[in-house]
């Protein structure tokens, strides 16, 4: 069995040789790269959909400006970049496989228009729609000659293709034998830039890691049972046969079969004869205890004898007297018992309807809740808007309608505080008044009557209270006094958030309610859809996913 080499860059490569070693092979580990972090300039998220990962580097080397981009919903590339996401605390929008293409498309009908892609350093161009910027970088890791040598008779793994490159340079440098060095790479580019001259390449199925990993088994194996002495060209398993020994001859195969369709026929003749000539044998003993047999079964069944038997000297005996009082308390309790079954089988039903009743209504809080906590953090409600839709678009086809929409435009209550401190000097002031005005204004402000109990009317009492009503979440009841505010005509902005935040839970309210009440409807299972062909492309490991 020959020893697997993994080329790929930590921590993929440890990932990889842990699930070579799970299947029993022996597996080197000489990473060709270092993955290393790149210091760079956070651009302003306002601009962007969302965020584009076509590797986990991303968001392991991101560093400290990467916390700027955690409110963007994310586009990853793999379920490996989807779970490193969802771990350092993003929301995955989409996620889908090794294709980046596809993903991108997928992301696009989404209505993600503007992304911003951190990526690695070499990577493929970027598409149209698409902003990348480098966060990380593959270095090249010095390996000695006699390493590169010692990959003869091994099986080694390209997972890129500028592995497969420096794959060439490191074997032709130390002067090692390529025909003597399988390969199994991840993409028909990756194959074709390791070039010719090598003992066998193959290419995984798709381009993962988890196909390459399957590949390299499949030849590992196949490898250990091919004749040794021979290169391994399977002759051992083929009907080769060395020329120094003779092939060992038998009777022919058409002499067999005569012998064994003449034992056959006289078989069956001898069962005729038998049949015909021995009262005992064959039909007669079969006919005999067929009919015995069902006289048994209606007499079981109904008490009733069709015949009377013979007794020793051939003449009929007595039939024996049927109880009918025991017919009639068996069929009571055959009676019973079916009523028992259709009784349990009701129950079952019932049962099994309300089972499926609290199912529908606990995955349509779930769905609800998750929108609630989606609108909380600010973030879209990527899928789960098809999720609306389709349990609460006929029950509350408004307040999902507006949900969706208000979901478009996030507004949280920090976003509401934030804006009012920015706001604050402009709407605790009159706007368009002279000075006079202004000193008149000022000396009537100096005493103000109210009745005891009532808030204090002045602006910066008034302010005070709208922050105060905000921190407890009650933005209807701020937005009301923001608009008793002198200067309440500079706040239309402000207003018309707030409406939007209280129009949002509002219809949050209704569908959670519907949900409540089991009115929330069950999706029906998507169609299948037959996925298009794999674009090959190279390991999002090294940044080069497509894009």
């Amino acid at each position: 069995m020959r020893t697997i080499v993994a080329l790929r860059p930590e921590p993929g490569n440890t990932r990889t040789a842990t699930a070579l070693r799970a299947l029993g092979l022996e597996v080197r580990q000489v990473p060709l790269f270092a993955v290393v972090p790149v210091d760079w300039t956070a651009p302003d998220p306002a601009t962007f959909d969302g965020l584009l990962l076509t590797s986990a580097n991303a968001v392991r080397h991101g560093g400290t400006a990467f916390a700027a981009f955690k409110r963007l919903p994310v586009v990853a590339v793999g379920a490996a970049t989807a779970a490193a996401a969802s771990e350092a605390g993003l929301a995955v929008a989409v996620t889908g496989g090794e294709d980046a293409r596809a993903v991108l498309a997928e992301a696009r009908d989404r209505g993600f228009a503007r992304l911003l892609h951190l990526a690695g350093r070499d990577r493929a161009p970027t598409e149209d729609g698409v902003e990348a910027i480098t966060v990380y970088a593959s270095e090249a890791v010095p390996v000695p000659a006699d390493v590169a040598r010692s990959f003869e008779d091994a099986l080694v793994l390209v997972h890129s293709t500028r592995a497969a490159t420096r794959l060439v340079e490191l074997v032709d440098g130390a002067g090692a034998d390529r025909s003597r060095i399988a390969l199994v790479a991840i993409s028909r580019s990756a194959g074709d830039a390791a070039g010719t001259g090598w003992a066998d390449v193959a290419i995984a199925s798709e381009p993962s890691d988890s196909a390459v990993v399957a590949t390299a088994a499949a030849s590992a194996n196949t490898r250990a049972i091919d004749h040794p002495a021979r290169g391994g060209d399977k002759r051992a398993m083929s009907d080769y046969v060395p020329t120094d020994r003779p092939r060992a001859r038998g009777p022919k195969m058409g002499v067999i079969l005569a012998l064994v369709g003449l034992a056959f026929v006289a078989g069956l003749a001898l069962m005729a004869y038998a049949a015909k000539t021995v009262p005992w044998f064959g039909f007669t003993r079969s006919t005999t205890a067929s009919t015995t047999a069902q006289q048994k079964l209606s007499s079981s069944a109904t008490g009733y004898i069709p015949s009377q038997p013979l007794g020793p000297d051939g003449e009929p005996q007595a039939a024996a007297p049927v109880d009918t009082a025991v017919l009639a308390t068996r069929e009571a309790t055959l009676a019973a018992q079916l009523a028992a079954l259709e009784a349990r089988t009701a129950a079952i039903t019932t049962d099994a309807s309300a089972a499926g009743g609290q199912a529908t209504r606990a995955e349509g809080l779930m769905v609800a809740f998750a929108a609630r906590r989606a609108l909380d953090r600010g973030v879209g409600l990527g899928y789960l808007e098809e999720q609306l839709r389709l349990r609460f678009g006929q029950a509350q086809p408004r307040a999902t309608m507006l949900l969706i929409q208000a979901a478009r435009q996030p507004v949280t209550l920090e976003d509401l505080r934030q804006g009012l401190d920015t706001i604050a000097p402009d709407i605790t002031t009159s706007t368009g008044e002279g000075w006079l005005d202004a000193i008149q204004h000022q000396i009537d402000s100096l005493v103000v009557l109210r009745k005891a109990g009532t808030p204090s009317p002045m602006p910066a009492d008034r302010l005070a209270r709208v922050r105060r009503l905000l921190e407890a979440g009650q933005v209807e009841a701020a937005r009301a006094e923001v608009a008793r505010l002198p200067g309440a005509a500079q706040a239309s902005n402000w207003m018309n958030a707030a409406r939007r935040y209280v129009t949002a839970r509002q219809a949050l309210d209704v569908i959670e309610n519907t949900a409540l009440i089991g009115q929330a409807g069950q999706p029906q299972p998507a169609p299948v859809v037959i996925p298009p062909p794999v674009v090959e492309t190279t390991t999002p490991d090294e940044g080069a996913a497509g894009i």
